[in-house]
């Protein structure tokens, strides 16, 4: 395969060579014979000698002795040994995850690759014509090298690396920028255009680079901008488009120093939304880590209450085994049932208690999962209640039974009730008429749950960075909480808010996405109380 494609880009490069000594001023070879020993290691060096060797003796037999061309080849499959080390030496990435990776590869491209195939090629071309100075032809056949390299190399190490992935999304987009481009490439070095026209309208395709650098994967970013360099140097080879008035040679010049532009545009803002997404994944994992320990920290203060939610369904658990086995020795079989059944509902409470306990220790990544806004919302108060009657704080729940189903992971959601509920209760505690209310409505196309107290309210001061980390007022906190609690809500499509009210106290306001969103807005009805 290496053999038949640099062999097929060699000769595609020779429809660029004006004068009669050989020397084409686009050379894509070398970068194909990079990509696959880059790829697929050293045993790839033999083939690519052999390719060198049938391109050198179809296209100068006469002019270069066997001696000088046996340095070419030599040469070039030393520079792409040399680059190809270079590549894996210094941890380069097929993916352009990184800046540095776009600029390794073109320093390796530009000294390794190109630059010793260049300096065998010019002095075998110097020392066999008599009339080529090795200066200038090197400088030639250098630039043709590069060109070349940077066009095809990304594309080829791009696909053959990553193959079809991360191509699933996003068609549309990636079909309607490969038309534009090729569509305005095909324009332009179609020779329809006057120069005049023609010139300005051929930097057209760089804003349509950028938006695929920023939107497609990198794999399609690089195809188009080698479709994009293929027309505009085929078309300035046949002397078409803007380029082709200055003779073949100034022309393709001058046409290789925007594509190199082009490339230099495409791959490095790519790279730079590659690494803003890894931040991003980093941040958001830091978050994760943050919200587990946000967790343990809350079973940690919630452990008095835990254990007298467990000590009352044990306590029963006990007391009913012990009357069943006083039952079974007096042979009353039908108390023994009624006593065997409350034995069991009372494990059962334990267990639910304790997974919940587990679940909110858990650090894997939750399943979402489709539910009613109310399965969501009780465990939580099930979980606060002995705190809430401890502190004396009233709790007012409205929850419709008819508000549709959304899709959350349960664990994340009730950690964020668990933070807004707790943050309430601190804020009322001082009152004697403490009361909390939570409600949910639905919004059409969200559901809007709020978490409002009494309290003294948020200080106006601190409402701007209330969700920034390690920002608290109050003695002890640490101030993850509502971050945490944010993070968690936008991971699920949603906003969490904070206001503070007219007549006193605060309201925090979180959207969580409909599973199918209902263009009606209902009212809460149907499931509200007092607890």
């Amino acid at each position: 395969m290496l053999i038949a494609l640099y062999y097929a880009v060699g000769l595609w490069g020779y429809v660029f060579t004006p004068d009669p000594y050989g020397i084409p001023l686009v050379w894509p070879a070398t970068g194909v014979g990079l990509a696959f020993t880059y790829l697929y290691g050293y045993r790839m060096l033999p083939a690519l000698g052999i390719a060198t060797g049938l391109i050198l003796w179809q296209f100068t037999e006469d002019a270069m002795p066997l001696v000088e061309a046996t340095g070419v080849v030599l040469a070039t499959m030393a520079g792409v040994g040399l680059g190809a080390w270079a590549l894996r030496r210094f941890g380069f990435s097929p993916g352009f995850e990184r800046l540095r990776d776009v600029l390794l590869l073109l320093v390796v491209g530009a000294l390794a690759a190109s630059g010793l195939a260049a300096t065998a090629g010019a002095w075998a071309m110097a020392v066999s014509i008599e009339e080529l100075g090795f200066s200038d032809t090197w400088w030639l056949c250098w630039v043709a090298d590069l060109i070349g390299f940077l066009l095809v190399t990304p594309a080829l190490i791009a696909w053959l690396a990553a193959g079809r992935r991360h191509l699933d999304s996003g068609l549309p987009m990636i079909v309607l920028l490969a038309a534009s481009l090729i569509g305005v490439s095909a324009l332009v070095y179609s020779g329809v255009l006057e120069t005049g026209l023609a010139m300005p309208l051929s930097y057209a395709v760089f804003p349509l680079v950028m938006l695929a650098a920023l939107r497609c994967p990198i794999q399609i970013t690089t195809s188009l901008i080698l479709i994009v360099g293929a027309i505009a140097l085929s078309g300035t080879g046949w002397g078409l488009g803007p380029f082709a008035d200055a003779g073949l040679e100034q022309s393709l010049l001058s046409l290789n120093a925007q594509l190199a532009l082009l490339v230099l545009t495409g791959l490095l803002l790519a790279a730079l939304r590659n690494e803003r997404e890894s931040a991003e994944a980093r941040g958001r994992q830091h978050l994760d880590d943050l919200a587990r320990a946000g967790r343990l920290s809350t079973l940690g203060e919630l452990s008095a209450s835990l254990a007298h939610e467990l000590n009352q369904p044990l306590c029963a658990v006990t007391s009913y085994a012990s009357a069943s086995r006083r039952l079974l020795d007096r042979e009353r079989l039908d108390d023994l049932r009624d006593a065997l059944t409350q034995l069991d509902s009372n494990a059962h409470r334990a267990a639910e208690t304790i997974r919940q306990v587990r679940a909110t220790a858990m650090s894997e990544t939750p399943r979402q999962v489709a539910m009613a806004p109310r399965d969501l919302i009780t465990p939580v108060l099930e979980l606060l209640d002995p705190e809430l009657k401890r502190r004396r704080v009233r709790i007012d729940v409205d929850v419709a039974r008819s508000l549709p189903h959304i899709r959350v992971a349960p664990v994340q959601i009730e950690q964020v009730l668990v933070n807004l509920l707790r943050n309430a209760m601190e804020a009322v505690e001082t009152r004697l008429d403490g009361t909390i209310r939570v409600a949910a409505r639905n919004l059409g196309t969200a559901l809007e749950i709020t978490v409002t107290d009494n309290g003294p309210g948020i200080p106006e001061e601190r409402l701007a960075t209330l969700f920034d980390p390690f920002a608290t007022w109050k003695s002890g906190g640490i101030g993850l909480g509502l971050p945490i609690s944010r993070s968690l809500v936008e991971a699920h499509g949603g906003q969490l808010t904070a206001t503070n009210l007219d007549d006193g106290g605060a309201r925090f306001r979180f959207t969580l996405p409909l599973e199918v969103p209902d263009a009606r807005s209902q009212t809460p009805a149907g499931l509200s109380g007092r607890r």
